[in-house]
């Protein structure tokens, strides 16, 4: 935006804060905020750009609460790996032979990819740090990009590598001395749009004694913590993992805990008592045998879920689709279990309004981004969404909510704002050479697979049975 103020006029409004409601009406936004929302707003003629949004679903921008943005250099390669294939694969044999170019490369595409989908915010699940070059160059190309990030430290490939073998554990203590150089070097002030969290590999791949220093070193720096937990059979052992920390004193709203489908009712009780977040990731979850998004359970123990893409090496990276995900399964889960005892279901427990609530306000609180985005909140910064009415696949709006979740898509993404600045309009993302990014990844992709030993369509086999085994 080139004006100091800005008027959304006359679109329909779906806010996500209940003070301010779903309306038609306008926006208006002053230096990065949103100022004023209302059904006919009177504002002075001078430095104000009036935008025409009478054909437009204005929304808060969409949050992803777990994602690993590096990994849409490797777009599709994963699209038929289980979990475990993926470990194997990513871990062992291509995170290795990622230069630093390769994570710029990558998280560069990664984020544009989010912006040009509504996503204006998200927690980058970065964990192949394995050189202080490959991070420099990872948070360089989040800054560059234009959104709204936390950049989450995830530690080296080699630190990943020691979950791969028996005790599927690592004992290898992180790199303390790293992560203080990447906070005071990048982040010694939270107030940009891309700040500093610490993605830890958490108690289901590591030691406790790694845990307890993970943890501390967290919180001594202030940074946000996300990790992986109850997914899979990671913990061979089935240790309950939530009720550890628990014990260890070690839960808190400074916590996202990503997928956690194997926890106990129990071990949901005590995340909602301590404030945790949990990002849930249901198209690959579903896919690839994390286990079913545990949605449902979430919802029972109180605990409003987020959503994330997760590995966008296997799975796409818009937001419709996660929402129509969080959406389908509590409700095919649920539906199955009425007709297990013979019984028509009547009520469907999860709405559209719930998982887009998921998808933007929920995403906010869990980032400990609540006050700054996620709804069209008169104060907060200006992250919002256009999207087109009219298009073919979305006309006629009848209930906004529903054509938003059910109907739209990247195309119908019009216009996307962050802290008010303008990054795509008329259906193309600002200031982007995507023909030029586009050869560029293509080129770094296809040497890397070269590199690493891995051909499109390949899947390692199955770890074959000690002997005398059957």
């Amino acid at each position: 935006m080139t004006a100091a103020r800005t008027l959304l006029r006359g679109g329909r409004i779906v806010s996500m804060d209940p003070a301010v409601g779903d309306l038609v009406g306008d926006v208006l936004v002053e230096d990065g905020r949103i100022a004023a929302v209302g059904p006919r707003l009177e504002v002075a003629e001078g430095d104000v750009e009036v935008i025409d949004a009478s054909r437009h679903l204005v929304i808060p921008g969409f949050i992803d609460s777990h994602r690993h943005l590096y990994q849409a250099l490797l777009r599709g390669i994963g699209a038929d790996w289980s979990l475990f294939q993926y470990f194997t694969t990513m871990f062992g044999m291509l995170g290795p032979h990622m230069t630093a170019e390769h994570m710029s490369l990558g998280t560069t595409l990664g984020a544009y990819d989010a912006l040009d989908s509504g996503v204006t915010a998200v927690y980058d699940y970065s964990h192949n740090q394995s050189s202080p070059e490959h991070t420099d160059e990872s948070v360089r190309a989040l800054k560059e990009s234009g959104i709204r990030a936390v950049f989450g430290y995830g530690g080296s490939m080699a630190e990943q590598l020691e979950i791969l073998s028996p005790p599927f554990t690592s004992t290898s203590p992180s790199n303390e001395a790293e992560i203080r150089r990447v906070r005071s070097r990048y982040f010694s002030a939270d107030s940009g749009l891309v700040t500093m969290g610490f993605a830890v590999r958490g108690p289901d791949s590591s030691t406790m004694d790694v845990v307890r220093a993970d943890f501390a070193l967290a919180r001594e720096l202030g940074l946000r913590i996300n990790t992986h937990i109850g997914m899979g059979v990671l913990d061979p052992e089935g240790r309950p993992n939530v009720t550890r920390l628990h014990k260890e004193g070690l839960l808190g709203d400074d916590l996202i805990f990503g997928h956690c489908n194997l926890l106990t009712e129990e071990e949901f009780r005590l995340m909602a008592d301590a404030g945790v977040s949990a990002s849930v990731t249901p198209e690959d979850e579903s896919a690839m045998g994390h286990g079913w998004p545990p949605i449902t359970q979430l919802l029972r123990a109180g605990i409003r879920p987020n959503i994330g893409i997760d590995t966008c090496m296997a799975v796409g990276g818009d937001p419709f689709t996660a929402m129509r995900f969080a959406l389908a399964v509590p409700r095919g889960l649920a539906n199955q279990r009425s007709l297990d005892e013979s019984v028509n279901p009547w009520q469907l427990d999860v709405s559209v309004r719930d998982v887009l609530e998921f998808a933007t306000i929920e995403g906010a609180r869990a980032l400990g981004m609540e006050s700054v985005t996620g709804s069209l909140t008169p104060g907060k910064q200006a992250d919002i969404v256009m999207i087109r009415a009219d298009h073919l696949s979305m006309t006629p709006v009848l209930d906004p909510v529903a054509s938003i979740v059910h109907h739209a898509s990247r195309q119908t993404v019009d216009t996307v704002f962050v802290a008010g600045r303008a990054v795509k309009r008329d259906g193309e993302l600002l200031g982007v050479d995507v023909a030029a990014l586009s050869r560029r990844a293509t080129g770094a992709a296809a040497a890397l697979l070269e590199a690493a030993g891995v051909e499109p369509g390949w899947a390692p086999e199955p770890p074959r049975a000690p002997e005398g085994d059957h």
